[in-house]
């Protein structure tokens, strides 16, 4: 450790530099993780804060809600066999004006058993109640404009709702979510015939496979419903590959600068194994080094990340918690550890005489 905090401090503006390059990779790598949870959330909040452990569709749906049409029958025996532990829902997608925005605003249009688990929790105002044609929207609304005791006008058909609460984490397809009671959800949409979207579950595996026994029916975890939810898979598998590929290019850009930088100092080691250095020692060294720069440059990154992110405007769906940023740290020190490998293989090689010259 003697060996490197000396060199680092000999060389000042080597090391700042290479800091910098990493901290700046360390900086990119933050804030896509941070826009890739935000647009995960901004785009399924709803299914991934949800309660529900399974969700029932028609078969030909796929698992997506849209497309699934559950007749009440269905539904009955559903509920026979889930019990408490099953409650049913419907999901439409809506335009409605309201609040003080000149445009047009929409949404997913959601009906829920409001004695189910699905009914929202509420942050202000109140919530559902049977026999209630008001709504509860999500929170996102708010900026624009929206206010409990507002009304929403739907469009086409001028059909109003009125604004009883707000709830948090209610967004589906980039969209706030607009809980209604199936009663009401079912009177706006009298085509459906009584029909709902699926049966959420909260209940295990033995109580599911009863549920698909019935025929017809696609019984998918919380997890493959998101999976399955349009748009969700691409738009995340996209941002995940650019951070692989992210994480590698740090990794090959911090090998290719310890590994020349080991070469041009390869008198240096040859001298240090001549006057009785061991491999071990150099190799520990330049180990120590490395982490060091890194880590330093990762703790800076992270502050700076932390730092604008409250200068971000709250249109961008940004979320980056204190765990995933520690765990995208580790793993960047890791690729840093591992990338010295190369280096140390350098080290090992180096023979005292050539390396000083005395024996060509």
């Amino acid at each position: 450790m003697f060996l490197a905090l000396r060199e680092l401090q000999h060389y000042r503006f080597r090391s700042v530099l290479i800091g910098g390059i990493v901290a700046l990779i360390a900086f990119m790598v933050f804030m896509l993780t941070g826009l890739t949870r935000g647009l995960a959330q901004d785009s399924a909040a709803l299914m991934i804060n949800t309660p529900a452990s399974h969700f029932v569709t028609t078969r030909d749906a796929a698992g997506v809600f849209n497309r699934s049409f559950l007749s009440p029958g269905e539904v009955k025996a559903i509920t026979a066999v889930g019990g408490d532990a099953s409650t049913p829902l419907t999901q439409s997608f809506a335009s409605f004006s309201g609040g003080t925005e000149a445009t047009q605003l929409s949404g997913v249009l959601l009906g829920v058993d409001p004695s189910g688990f699905m009914a929202p929790e509420i942050t202000s105002g109140q919530g559902l109640a049977a026999g209630v044609s008001g709504a509860v929207v999500d929170h996102s609304l708010q900026e624009d404009g929206v206010k409990v005791g507002d009304t929403l006008t739907l469009k086409p058909g001028g059909e109003t709702l009125k604004v009883l609460g707000f709830t948090g984490a209610a967004r589906l397809n980039h969209q706030p979510v607009v809980f209604v009671t199936l009663d009401r959800w079912q009177a706006l949409n009298p085509r459906t015939r009584g029909s709902v979207s699926a049966v959420a579950l909260k209940t295990d595996a033995a109580v599911t496979s009863q549920i698909s026994a019935l025929g017809g029916l696609s019984v998918l975890t919380r997890a493959e419903a998101l999976q399955v939810l349009p748009g969700y898979k691409e738009e995340q598998g996209s941002l995940t590959m650019i951070q692989v590929f992210l994480v590698v290019v740090a990794a090959f850009v911090m090998a290719v600068f310890f590994y020349v930088l080991t070469l041009q100092k390869t008198p240096q080691f040859g001298l240090l194994k001549a006057i009785g250095a061991s491999t071990r020692t150099l190799a520990g060294s330049l180990v120590a080094q490395m982490l060091f720069l890194t880590v330093l440059a990762v703790a800076i990154a992270a502050l700076v990340t932390l730092g604008i992110v409250t200068l971000l405007p709250a249109g961008i769906p940004f979320a980056l918690t204190l765990p995933t940023l520690l765990s995208a740290s580790a793993l960047l020190i890791v690729v840093a550890a591992l990338s010295s490998l190369l280096s140390l293989r350098t080290v090992a090689k180096v023979d005292p005489l050539i390396a000083i010259g005395t024996v060509t």
